[in-house]
């Protein structure tokens, strides 16, 4: 008998008689399980969907409060002003409608389509319907007026529920169909649902349905979510099992293992010898080899050994010779990775991975400003001797990259007369392909690579690699672009624009380390507006807002580069002076009293104010040796100019001061 015939035999009593064991008991377990597993599977779609639905109320809710900022920011004579700041809001897809309200419903500015009727918050479960359309709003209000404590006026930012919604939500999911439900019944759907589906549904709550051959799974509106969501499909066909084995038994499995276990004698002992040899081969030795005794299915496995590990020889030998490209790879990763937020270097990644997918010789990558008229040259490599200024900007809709920058649309082929025409400044080449980089529906940049190193135009399989990976990339870069923005909105007064108490808080301290390890001295000055409630009490808090902004301006415009000027709280500024004394420390606190003093604070053709400023000002290690000790007695010298009849500033004293004065 042949090895075969043994292993056969072996693989018959051994294996398939436990198989057809298997296979009866899947037979029975695997229907329920399939069951619960697709009704668990719509359950999680509905949730999931119903997340979306949260997340379009948040983003709802965030385009109301930018109205509400803005119409509180807009005087009557800037309606026009707020408009316009309203369509942004729509454009940029953060409603499909918002709509500012003054007291009583009259609308003062509108931009797509919203109710009429300011609704509840949708965080409250409210659908709006006008006519045919149905609406989610968020509201803000804009304050209150009036003695009777009246609302302002409201800000009402809706997006639209209807089929496309749903559609949306589907693509999303990725199967099945998806409806919309308000008080329980369909007000948008991606397709046809049985009525009889759709209302067990509802009935059974977040519980999964299964009627007719069909499951369902809703996730009711709640706090947050004013929409249900119902997501449906068919049942998965069950596969079915023919000609399985039923009833094979225990002693038919113990016979099977005990013949086995007689075939294992006689088929090991032949092996043993393969088996050391490959253990031999594992620990690394490829230069093992077996003699080759017979001609049957062993002597046949041994020259498919040794055949073996001549070529793993071979390979290990390439392995080795792409190991340093490897290396390179893997720390160029690790590069991007740990520099996450470094956009210079993850630009220059995404370009040379770029040209590296479509073997180009050239490229850049160009970003719009935030004028969002111009591109500009963020990234370039082999643009030597390519006619490329230094610091190349592009007008939006000019040369190659401009024009993909306004359509949205790639573009690649040859340059040249009756082909593509670039303008002067972009890189001259043979041939291009430029793709957008798009965030959402928004470009922001374009990716170009110029010049295949074969010689030939880029092709389709360029087109599509490239457009696979911008997709990728563009999350990083937008990811970069939102992590910097967030940072500098998380320290930046949004008022003035000055540094904000966060910053302040960060600065003094490595200011004071860095004096106090260099020797030299710093000073802090604390500036207060003088009388500043009655600018609020009498004109009005927006004036006093315009006149907290003048003064910023006016402060800034006094010191130098390197020193920090940011807004403590209220009206009250700070400013740090390094490499400064009490001397300097005087100097600067009388540019700043000057600087306010000198001409009225007006905005248009607002009434002139006559603002004054009273500055303390104190300076390390002589008037403290910490920030806590150097806020204190600037503090203390504020006071003091306040007690000395305000529009003056004091420097602290070496010795502790009296009592506070007034404020």
């Amino acid at each position: 008998m042949t090895l075969r015939t043994r292993l056969a035999a072996a693989f018959v009593l051994v294996v398939l008689l436990p198989l057809l064991v298997v296979l009866a008991v899947v037979r029975l377990a695997l229907p329920a399980a399939l069951s619960e597993q697709q009704q668990e599977a719509a359950r999680s779609s509905s949730r999931l969907a119903a997340g979306v639905v949260m997340g379009l109320c948040d983003r709802a809710r965030g385009a109301a409060e930018a109205a509400a900022r803005a119409a509180a920011a807009t005087t009557s004579a800037d309606d026009a002003g707020l408009a316009s700041g309203l369509g942004e809001l729509v454009r940029r897809g953060l409603a499909d409608g918002v709509r500012v309200t003054l007291p009583g419903g009259a609308t003062a500015a509108q931009a797509g389509e919203a109710p009429d009727v300011p609704p509840r918050d949708c965080t409250t479960g409210e659908v709006a319907v006008t006519g045919e359309l149905v609406q989610v709003a968020a509201v803000v209000t804009l304050g209150r007026a009036g003695a009777a404590g009246a609302p302002a006026g409201a800000a009402v930012a809706a997006f639209t529920v209807d089929d496309e919604l749903a559609a949306g939500l589907q693509e999303t999911l990725g199967a099945g169909e998806v409806t919309l439900l308000a008080d329980g019944e369909p007000v948008a759907s991606s397709g046809p649902v049985p009525e009889q589906l759709w209302r067990a549904a509802v009935q059974a709550g977040e519980l999964p349905v299964s009627v007719d051959g069909a499951v369902a799974a809703v996730s009711p509106a709640r706090e947050g979510q004013p929409l249900g969501v119902l997501v449906s499909q068919p049942e998965a066909d069950r596969p079915g099992f023919l000609g399985l084995a039923l009833g094979v038994g225990t002693p038919a499995v113990l016979a099977a293992v005990g013949v086995a276990l007689l075939l294992a004698r006689a088929i090991t002992r032949p092996l043993e010898e393969l088996g050391a040899a490959a253990a031999r081969v594992a620990g690394g030795d490829l230069d093992t080899t077996i003699d080759v005794r017979s001609r049957d299915e062993v002597g046949h496995l041994a020259e498919s050994f040794n055949a073996m590990t001549e070529d793993l020889r071979s390979y290990v030998g390439a392995l080795q010779a792409s190991r340093d490209e490897l290396q390179a790879g893997v720390a160029r990763i690790g590069d991007t990775l740990s520099g996450t937020h470094d956009l210079d270097r993850i630009l220059t990644v995404v370009l040379e991975t770029a040209m590296a997918a479509t073997r180009a010789g050239a490229g850049a990558v160009w970003l719009l400003g935030s004028d969002r008229t111009e591109l500009e040259l963020a990234v370039g490599e082999g643009l030597e001797g390519r006619a490329v200024p230094p610091a190349m900007r592009l007008a939006l809709g000019a040369g190659i990259a401009g024009r993909v920058a306004r359509s949205g649309e790639a573009l690649r082929g040859r340059l040249g007369p009756g082909e593509l025409l670039g303008v002067a400044g972009e890189p001259s080449a043979r041939a291009v392909l430029a793709v957008p980089l798009k965030s959402s529906t928004t470009v922001i940049g374009v990716l170009t690579v110029y010049d295949r190193q074969d010689g030939e135009v880029f092709d389709e399989a360029d087109l599509a690699t490239l457009r696979t990976f911008t997709s990728q990339a563009t999350v990083a870069v937008d990811n970069v672009l939102l992590h910097e923005e967030a940072r500098r909105m998380s320290i930046t007064d949004g008022l003035t624009g000055l540094w904000n108490y966060r910053y302040f808080t960060m600065t003094i301290g490595k200011e004071i380390e860095r004096a106090a390890r260099f020797g030299r001295p710093l000073a802090l000055l604390i500036l207060d507006l003088d009388r500043f409630k009655l600018v609020n009490d009498v004109y009005g808090h927006q004036r006093g807002d315009a006149v907290l902004v003048e003064l910023a301006g006016r402060v800034r415009g006094m010191v130098r580069d390197v020193d920090t000027v940011a807004r403590y709280g209220g009206e009250e500024f700070v400013v740090i002076l390094p490499e400064t004394d009490e001397d300097g420390a005087a100097q600067a606190a009388e540019r700043i009293r000057a600087a306010v003093r000198r001409r009225p604070f007006a905005e248009g053709g607002d009434q002139p104010l006559e603002v004054t400023v009273s500055i303390g000002a104190a300076v390390f290690p002589l008037h403290g040796g910490s920030s806590t000790a150097l806020l204190r007695r600037a503090d203390e010298a504020l006071f003091t100019a306040k007690r000395a009849g305000r529009d003056t500033w004091r420097v602290a004293d070496v010795t502790v001061p009296g009592e506070a004065g007034p404020a």
